[in-house]
């Protein structure tokens, strides 16, 4: 075995007896890997779209807690459900929850029957069920028009939303037709219009809430139920009944909720069919999509763009561990060699280069990081530049004053006599024997860049185009959500800085222990 493997191999067995620095290794290893393994499990669709386009978060809920601290507090919530047909992961699921067919019945007449199927498991109900298809008709005789829209519950019963009645006048989805023209069109509520002929290729989505809420249902069929009942519906409110029937859909005894607004959820399958009808008609129709929207999400929840935070916090670790170990290397190296060439020198080469150092390291360096970032932008490499132009002096002056020492050592003498430049004494006679200090300082250098990134993040001058957990904090604190009581949005990265700087703290206190005779006790 070589000298070298020898003398790491001894290094890591003293390492190892420190179990400060343990515990500050085994936290590094599961950041390193955090940050490295996204590429492989990280979702990197969500973080090129995180802030240029907040429209592919809408399928989530919005500022919701994550799914296992519901369950801690004993809500048991309805868990959030996103299927989509691009998605491999979910499209066979998506296949088997969202279906659409064509048939043609006894009756001669062409019907194109959609089937959304959905799971309710906790006390609560879904914020919303919807879908989106690629639909796509032509109309050859007669019209198409909406036969049937129920949804049917676990117990068996069956909530109807509107159904074909005889004669002329027949419920129909959607009242413009013009506007269904143009793709994205949302059909979100039902109410009488004239029906369709023609649909060219769209993606139309169909919202159960929307449904249950519309003004056209509720005064067509829900207000005259009602009274014919016996309800006073002037004592129980429009508004009420508008936001009780959703929640009457899911509940044990759907009269009463509908009218009181307490329900007790009824868990299972439910499943709402949407009819179409037609004479004769020529239909393609492909499913896109399916979104339960629950009121939990993930492993730390969701902001108030629908944005999964568990994702960003993933994201964020691999730039905090970028700027905290670049900037600590640049700095130690650039200001370890300027310490040593000053003390080398001495004179007034010495004297200059000293009152240099010690102007930059009066000077207040957060303002000024905040003035130049400002001013210059917040690029992610102007700011590592930005902090190693205000570190670099402490580690100077350290480095010139046992410069000072070893210049007197008698090898460095000898190399002298012998005729060495100084390039060569500094680099091969005085900076190796800086070197278990750098490392050290390395270390113990990481916390202060990793904190100085994220306070520019934090006041929105970091890099804009980087999802930093500073910058997570920046738009928590601009949502209010300490306010709001959003933790999940809060403490997740604010604790990720802490255990951060907690990790090289750990590895420099034990490295400067190892590599520091002085300390050892």
């Amino acid at each position: 075995m070589s000298l070298t493997a020898e003398s790491v191999k001894g290094f890591f067995r003293e390492y190892l007896r420190y179990p400060i620095g343990i515990v500050g290794l085994i936290l590094f290893v599961i950041l390193l890997f955090m940050a490295v393994s996204f590429e492989i499990y990280g979702d990197q669709e969500a973080i090129r779209n995180w802030f240029t386009n907040t429209q592919y978060f809408e399928d989530y809920p919005k500022t919701v807690p994550p799914c296992w601290f519901e369950e801690l507090r004993g809500r048991n919530p309805t868990p959030t459900l996103v299927l989509k047909a691009d998605d491999p992961e979910t499209s066979q699921l998506l296949a088997e929850k969202l279906r659409a067919s064509v048939v043609r019945g006894d009756d001669g007449y062409v019907r194109l029957v959609i089937e959304m199927e959905f799971d309710v498991t906790g006390n609560k109900p879904p914020v919303d069920v919807y879908s989106t298809l690629f639909m796509a008709y032509n109309v050859t005789e007669g019209l198409m028009y909406v036969e049937k829209i129920y949804l049917e519950r676990p117990d068996g019963s069956e909530f109807v939303f509107v159904e074909k009645k005889e004669g002329p006048q027949l419920p129909v989805v959607g009242g413009l037709p013009a506007q269904l023209q143009q793709p994205g069109v949302r059909i979100d509520s039902v109410f009488p219009g004239m029906p369709l002929k023609k649909l060219k290729g769209s993606s139309v989505s169909f919202s159960l809430k929307s449904m249950a809420t519309s003004q056209s249902l509720l005064q067509r069929f829900v207000i005259p139920s009602l009274q014919e009942q016996g309800v006073d519906v002037s004592q129980v409110g429009f508004g009420n009944i508008a936001t009780n029937l959703y929640k009457a859909i899911f509940s044990t005894d759907p009269f009463n909720s509908l009218v009181t607004g307490s329900f007790d959820v009824l868990n299972g399958t439910y499943r709402l069919n949407i009819i179409f009808l037609a004479q004769e008609a020529e239909i393609d129709v492909q499913p896109e999509k399916l979104v339960v929207k629950g009121s939990c999400y993930g492993l730390l929840g969701t902001d108030d763009q629908g944005r999964d935070l568990f994702q960003g916090l993933l994201y964020g670790t691999r730039w905090a561990l970028i700027v905290g170990l670049m900037t600590s290397a640049i700095t130690v190296v650039f200001g370890s060699l300027y310490g040593i060439v000053s003390g080398y020198l001495g004179g007034i080469s010495d004297e200059v280069m000293l009152r240099f150092a010690q102007i930059i390291y009066s000077l207040p360096a957060l303002p000024l990081l905040i003035l130049f970032a400002a001013i210059i932008g917040g690029n992610i490499w102007v700011i590592i530049f930005l902090i190693v132009a205000f570190s670099w002096p402490g580690i100077a002056f350290v480095t010139r004053s046992m410069a000072f020492q070893i210049k007197s050592e008698p090898y460095v003498e000898a190399a002298v006599a012998s005729g060495a430049g100084t390039v060569r004494i500094v680099l091969l006679y005085l900076a190796p024997q800086v070197l278990p200090y750098m490392f050290a300082s390395m270390a113990l250098s990481v916390p202060g860049a990793v904190i100085a990134e994220a306070s520019l993040s934090f006041l929105n001058l970091g890099d804009p185009d980087l999802v930093t957990w500073g910058k997570i904090l920046f738009e928590a604190q601009d949502a209010g959500a300490a306010l709001n009581g959003y933790w999940w949005w809060v403490i997740p990265p604010g604790l990720a800085i802490a255990v951060v700087g907690m990790t090289f703290v750990f590895i420099g206190n034990a490295l400067d222990a190892i590599l520091n005779p002085k300390l050892k006790r």
